[in-house]
């Protein structure tokens, strides 16, 4: 697909992108292996950070203007017990434990899980294929923006299928490798975040993979931000002076977030959104993952993603307002860029 270069935090060299000519998952070649990737995090990485709540008025100020409220979780009867798969400093963890649930974390990075446990809050740190939980003892699994970094999707889903109850439900948020944004932006996308972002799916690919693991998707929802666009765009501006993506006046200008955040929510709407939210029952026995990898021809035909099993648009009233929205964002970010004295990319 392209080479691409880390855009967040200053990680040195240029990746790989590939696209699977059977099944289209997106993802790193050459392959990290789970310690390489964990040892490219800077101490500094978003989720290793205390959670830092505005006040309540601000909050309330964020939701008038259309700023995103966060991740759509399913809801249950009563509590339960939870695990939360890449929970960083654990404040989701604590939020849940605040609310009855026998809550429960896994963290890869050491600082991050000792800042957790020094909330009294029970966070693993390690794999999850390492923390040995017992079989079926969750009914909740949450992998909030944390799929997308490992290196061994289908061992994970594996494990998570082992440890949830039966009917348990999982959460998996990623980015959507197929939103309008990635496709205009390319390797200067917001979402694909190379190394740390090992494979990226969409509704496709993270459905199917599922569905070989013995989940049943109950939900996608489209739920995106205003960095898929603006910080795309400010991406693309900073491609040859080496800032990261949240240095310079675009992405910084809040009049420009509100009117990104706005963009975003109707490519929601359209179901080409930056960020999808995919909820799962687990339901069957999954396939081992030596006979994935042991795929037979047939089974390679197999792989490939059904024409209507997708979830995305296909009529052709959608691709007309597929193409009429994306003139209207192209005319948006030309203002922005032409604002900045640099031009729209080709």
């Amino acid at each position: 697909m392209y080479q691409a270069r880390d855009p967040h935090y200053g990680i040195s060299g240029s990746y790989r992108i590939v696209r699977c000519a059977n099944c289209s998952l997106v993802f790193l070649n050459p392959m990290y292996s789970d310690g390489e990737l964990t040892a490219l995090y800077p101490s500094d990485y978003y989720a290793y950070q205390d959670e830092v709540r505005g006040s309540l008025w601000k909050q309330r100020a964020k939701k008038l203007l259309g700023y995103w409220q966060g991740t759509r979780e399913p809801s249950f009867s009563r509590p339960g017990t939870f695990l939360d798969i890449g929970c960083g400093s654990g404040a989701f963890v604590e939020r849940m434990r605040d609310a009855g649930w026998r809550a429960q974390g896994v963290e890869v990075n050491e600082a991050a899980a000792r800042t957790a446990q020094s909330r009294d809050l029970e966070v693993f740190c390690g794999l999850l294929q390492d923390a040995q939980f017992p079989s079926e003892s969750f009914d909740y699994v949450r992998a909030s923006h944390s799929l997308e970094h490992s290196t061994c999707p289908h061992e994970t889903l594996d494990e998570i299928h082992r440890i949830l109850k039966p009917e348990g439900t999982l959460l998996i948020a990623i980015p959507n490798i197929d939103s309008l944004s990635a496709k205009i932006f390319r390797q200067y996308w917001f979402h694909l975040c190379p190394p740390v972002h090992a494979f990226s799916y969409s509704v496709q690919t993270i459905r199917r993979m599922l569905e070989l693991h013995g989940f049943r998707v109950r939900r996608v929802v489209f739920n995106s931000q205003y960095e898929g666009i603006l910080g795309s765009a400010q991406i693309w501006l900073n491609r040859k002076n080496g800032n990261k993506s949240s240095e310079g006046l675009v992405f910084n200008a809040r009049p420009l977030r509100i009117v990104c955040g706005w963009l975003e929510r109707l490519c929601d709407v359209m179901r080409m959104g930056d960020v999808i939210e995919v909820t799962a029952a687990k339901a069957n026995a999954p396939e081992s993952v030596s006979r994935i990898r042991g795929l037979s021809e047939t089974r390679n035909k197999r792989c490939s993603i059904p024409a209507n099993q997708s979830g995305l648009p296909s009529s052709d009233s959608w691709l007309v307002a597929y193409q009429t929205f994306a003139r209207y964002a192209n005319l948006c970010l030309q203002s922005a860029y032409k604002w900045t004295g640099n031009s729209f990319p080709s």
